[in-house]
């Protein structure tokens, strides 16, 4: 009745390929932040910046 999987496979993939793509666009952002900051870059950053540290510590 219960399955042990907290995610179908399909979400654990879509989840592994945004894994991969969050540091890139997370070190482009923060880029662009530094040379052309507006309020929603800073706060774009600080989104993809959490993002990354989710899935670091597995959190995601």
């Amino acid at each position: 009745m219960f399955k042990n999987n907290r995610f179908q496979p399909f979400f654990k993939k879509c989840r592994e390929g945004l894994s991969v793509i969050v540091l890139p666009l997370a070190l482009f952002q923060l880029i662009r932040t530094i040379f052309l900051p507006t309020s929603m870059d800073v706060m774009l950053t600080a989104l993809l910046f959490f993002l990354y540290v989710g899935y670091l510590k597995k959190w995601l």
